[in-house]
């Protein structure tokens, strides 16, 4: 497909998620596109390929109610710096974390945010897989390109985290250092990628999967899987999209300005862990001990039966109170 009928395709959708119920007829789809409302129909039957439910009535086309696209020209202009886009929205793809990093080694600018309605080999730590049905969670990833000492940037997954339940309201919890919780179920998730030597990170890439429908079944999961539909109405993807890369340019640009202090601060308030008796997995070895926190480079404060662990890795695979 051309630039230009993607373009074309997408100005389509734009205008049928704008025109909400009251749908938009095919002969003023045309007069905005300057095409034959043959070609509209073209690009209608090829959203529906896609899987889009467009319903036809003698006044025109209309999304279904349950439709929840993400539209990149809709979502781009609501966008701020430093987190401003460009968008990429795709209907499928393997990875957004994937099809990010080779954008980003081939130059992509900060701020460079690819997303999928669908992931055939979206994956969270440790190489688990992350799941997810068709068009029922937000999948994306954004490109930072953070002026920090390659030493400090063990405190982003905490940003981003922290970043995410602001976004996913007050009653959010993290689980250090990529999962975040809703009464007392995961709703969202962060894999945090980098490239880096010595004396400066080249790019990180921040994926980030919240559930938003519905919540996937899983056998081996560490906390019980939740969706934002859990407690009500979800909002829509896009919405969420827009509040969720505002709160996290915000937080960014925090951090890269001031250090780790409001990151640290609100991490603390957010802390699923404080106090409670964990058993932390590492290569090779399990600590079990209390959690205490962080310490400036988010790494895991555990007070075990012979002294402070400070664990930069691992991942929490039992808690206590």
């Amino acid at each position: 497909m051309s630039d230009a009928a993607a373009e074309r395709r997408e100005r389509v959708l734009a205008a049928l998620v704008e025109a909400g119920d009251g749908g938009v007829s095919g002969e003023a789809l045309a007069d905005e596109l300057a095409c034959s409302r043959a070609a509209v129909h073209r690009h209608v039957e090829a959203l529906r390929r896609e899987g889009l439910a467009i319903a036809s009535a003698h006044d025109g086309y209309r999304l279904p109610p349950e439709a929840d696209p993400v539209v990149p020209l809709i979502v781009a202009p609501r966008l701020g710096p430093p987190l401003a886009g460009p968008v990429v929205w795709l209907r499928e793809t393997g990875s957004t974390n994937d099809e990010l990093v080779a954008r980003a080694r081939a130059g992509a600018p900060e701020g460079t945010v690819v997303g999928a309605d669908r992931q055939s080999a979206g994956r969270g730590r440790r190489g688990r897989s992350w799941l997810a049905a068709d068009g029922h969670a937000l999948l994306v990833s954004v490109l930072l390109r953070p002026g920090v000492a390659p030493v400090d940037a063990g405190l982003l997954p905490l940003v981003v985290a922290v970043a995410t339940a602001d976004a996913l309201g007050d009653d959010a919890e993290i689980i250090w250092p990529n999962d975040v919780l809703i009464g007392g179920r995961k709703v969202a998730g962060i894999l945090c990628e980098m490239s880096a030597d010595q004396d400066r990170i080249a790019w990180a890439v921040a994926g980030i999967g919240v559930n938003v429908r519905s919540a996937p079944d899983l056998d081996d999961a560490r906390w019980m899987p939740g969706a934002l539909s859990d407690r009500g109405a979800p909002p829509a993807r896009a919405d969420l999209l827009v509040s969720l890369l505002g709160h996290l340019g915000r937080r960014y640009a925090e951090w890269v300005a001031e250090g780790p202090a409001a990151t640290l601060a609100a991490f603390s308030s957010r802390d699923a862990l404080a106090g409670r008796q964990v058993v932390v997995s590492l290569p090779g070895e399990e600590v079990a001990g209390s959690c205490e926190g962080t310490d400036d480079l988010g790494r895991l404060r555990v007070r075990t039966e012979v002294g402070e662990r400070l664990l930069g890795a691992g991942e929490v695979v039992r808690v206590s109170h």
